[in-house]
């Protein structure tokens, strides 16, 4: 039930415009690269309490209270982890719903030809019973093959670009400290 609830998430990841522009998160990296040459760590202060990326403004928080780098690296990396296993999570779904269906458009099929047999004394309805029985098929493994998989793939997609983001970013922090 729990996944379940993560599918409008994971519909919005797959569907809605990408976030992620690389170009401008390390010109921000640069930008605060330069504040800091200036002013020392202690100058990110405000923009570490004010960024809207929550990656960025904890890695900003570790290195201005002067946190070990190896640390930072570490609650970093584990922070890409979970932001990496949630993804991984939002693909399952929808390659499990993928698997699913084509077993559902059999068992559709399996259902449908159960019926054209108890109507064997009326032929001219087998055509039309056969015919639906196959649609349950085609129905399943179209929608694995043009809806679950598809989505699967793009999500797995749009995440491989937010963990690189993040892998960028984490660089970039660790060259601020």
């Amino acid at each position: 039930a729990d996944k379940l609830r993560t599918i409008p998430t994971a519909l919005r990841m797959a569907f809605g415009r990408s976030t992620e522009n690389m170009e401008e998160k390390a010109e921000e990296i640069i930008a605060m690269a330069a504040i800091t040459r200036r002013g020392g760590v202690l100058a990110l202060e405000q923009k570490s309490e004010e960024h809207p990326h929550h990656f960025t403004r904890e890695g900003l928080q570790l290195i201005v209270d002067g946190t070990d780098p190896d640390q930072v690296r570490q609650i970093l990396e584990l922070e890409m982890d979970a932001v990496e296993l949630k993804y991984e999570g939002y693909t399952k779904i929808f390659e499990a719903a993928g698997g699913y269906a084509p077993t559902m458009g059999i068992i559709g099929t399996v259902m449908g030809l159960i019926r054209v047999l108890g109507n064997l004394t009326d032929p001219s309805q087998l055509g039309p019973s056969i015919a639906v029985a196959f649609t349950a098929t085609l129905y399943g493994v179209a929608s694995a093959n043009l809806i679950f998989l598809p989505i699967a793939s793009k999500i797995k997609s749009r995440s491989q670009s937010r963990i690189q983001a993040l892998e960028m970013l984490l660089v970039g922090i660790l060259a601020l400290q």
